[in-house]
């Protein structure tokens, strides 16, 4: 996450501040969503905000030579590792719900399993905040390479075989809506960790969600606010 953010940080009311890098975006769902994946890669799974880049791109060349260039949404490294290609953990693709897991461009194959076989990792996600898919390039039992749907990807430091070991996280999630993404971060806030900028964000999501008529989100914030003394 951005350790060095100022002060005073003018927002308009439908901005948000990245937890990532710390930049104003604009708050619409698929940044809300985008959000909630960077911070449950971090608080679930174990990857450091260090080791992660957003909007990134690579480029690669096909089975016919042509140099291409692909963008994933959050792109995770082996830690500490340079932010490059070769050095890709996960990767993560993040989409607003009119865009379908079956499109051919954006949708699970065209997007995620696209970018999986033009990189070196094993592992991505593919969301629209109504649907999660999880996939996994793997050899079969004649060397030919493959992508597969899974469950969910290892965290840092285990495998498939750690998950099936220990159970974890085997039941398959439905990624959060807008609604569970700002309880997660208007939660996250509390740690000491976002308490820097936390006051800014709660402050700008309650004019944004004000005006969107969400009278859960403002529920929870006014609860939030309240008990932690922020704006």
């Amino acid at each position: 996450m951005a350790e060095d953010i100022k002060d005073e940080i003018v927002l308009n009311d439908d901005e948000l501040i990245c937890v990532l890098t710390g930049n104003k975006k604009k708050a619409n769902a698929k940044e809300l969503m985008l959000q909630s994946i960077i911070l449950q890669m971090n608080e679930e799974y174990g990857f450091e905000m260090s080791d992660m880049k957003r909007d990134y791109t690579f480029s690669f060349q096909d089975e016919e030579d042509k140099r291409k260039r692909v963008s994933v949404d959050l792109a995770i490294f082996r830690a500490g590792a340079a932010k490059e290609p070769e050095n890709l953990e996960r990767i993560c693709i993040v989409c607003d719900s009119k865009v379908k897991a079956a499109d051919p461009k954006k949708g699970v194959e065209g997007a995620l399993n696209y970018a999986l076989r033009a990189s070196s990792c094993d592992f991505g996600l593919w969301t629209n905040g109504d649907e999660l898919h999880f996939s996994q390039r793997i050899e079969d039992a004649i060397g030919n390479e493959k992508i597969v749907d899974i469950a969910d990807f290892p965290g840092v430091d285990e495998s498939i075989e750690d998950m099936e070991r220990k159970g974890d996280r085997s039941q398959p999630r439905k990624p959060a809506n807008d609604s569970n993404v700002a309880m997660i971060i208007f939660t996250e806030m509390r740690d000491e960790r976002k308490m820097l900028f936390g006051n800014f964000l709660i402050s700008s999501f309650a004019r944004f969600m004000m005006k969107s008529g969400d009278t859960y989100v403002l529920n929870v914030m006014n609860h939030i606010i309240v008990n932690s003394g922020s704006v």
